[in-house]
């Protein structure tokens, strides 16, 4: 009888090219709250919505500001795009996926910024 060798990594490559077929979603809203609590009391992971709100219309006529305006007193309603769940750990790797994401936009910004100013030599 031959013993199953045991495997301490395997590195995997996941392809994400099913992404394209996916549409994009605006959003500008987001709620994260722990989970509800397991049997020894500890929260089951974490819950993520994503959602947007659109500006509201605020016509130019008085009256219709006014009905606008307090139509808004019952707040606006969010449109959710997406609810997730993930653990604690996962949350982590989300997190240091975004700040690197943060990190990459601002230097392209910056990088953008220094080539489009105008040089010493350039200025009036």
């Amino acid at each position: 009888m031959q013993e199953n060798p045991t495997v301490s990594e395997l590195a995997v490559t996941v392809d994400w090219s099913a992404a394209n077929g996916v549409p994009i979603q605006h959003v500008n809203q987001f709620v994260g709250q722990p989970g509800p609590p397991t049997l020894n009391r500890t929260p089951d992971g974490v819950f993520l919505l994503f959602g947007s709100v659109p500006p509201p219309f605020i016509p130019g006529d008085p009256e219709g500001r006014r009905r606008a305006i307090e139509a808004l007193k019952d707040g606006l309603p969010v449109t959710v795009h997406a609810r997730f769940h993930l653990s604690r750990e996962r949350l982590e790797e989300l997190i240091d996926v975004l700040q690197q994401t943060a990190a990459n936009y601002d230097a392209t910004v910056e990088q953008a910024r220094v080539v489009t100013e105008p040089s010493e030599e350039d200025r009036p």
